[in-house]
């Protein structure tokens, strides 16, 4: 069976689309979908669009976020900074408390020497 000229337009147009995809929609076995685009000069190489970036990719989008590679670490990379100014900022706060609990001790500790000198005294 020949190609029409609106199946070989449907085939340019939904390219990125896969071959099975094509095929269940022209009514055409895979193979055949295939060697036209092959016969044409045209890539049935599947693309993905990101809604976070709106790029083209190759790759398909991740199942967790539903965004491509590169906008998903871009987000993992976010998380883990978040989560280090989070630590460092806990560590500031247990650094300062450290400080202010060792002046208080000291502060006792004079306390104690001036209370035993008085008493000698």
């Amino acid at each position: 069976m020949r190609w029409t000229t609106h199946e070989i337009e449907y085939l340019e147009e939904h390219a990125g689309d896969g071959a099975k995809s094509i095929a269940d929609e022209l009514g055409r076995s895979s193979t055949a979908v295939e060697m036209q685009a092959y016969r044409y000069g045209i890539s049935l190489r599947r693309w993905w669009l990101c809604p976070r970036c709106g790029r083209r990719t190759s790759r398909p989008l991740s199942s967790r976020t539903g965004w491509c590679s590169v906008c998903t670490m871009s987000a993992r990379r976010e998380r883990m900074a978040e989560e280090v100014r989070d630590i460092q900022e806990e560590s500031r706060r247990i650094e300062e408390e450290r400080k202010a609990r060792q002046a208080l001790y000291a502060r006792k500790s004079r306390a104690k020497k001036r209370a035993k000198q008085m008493k000698e005294k």
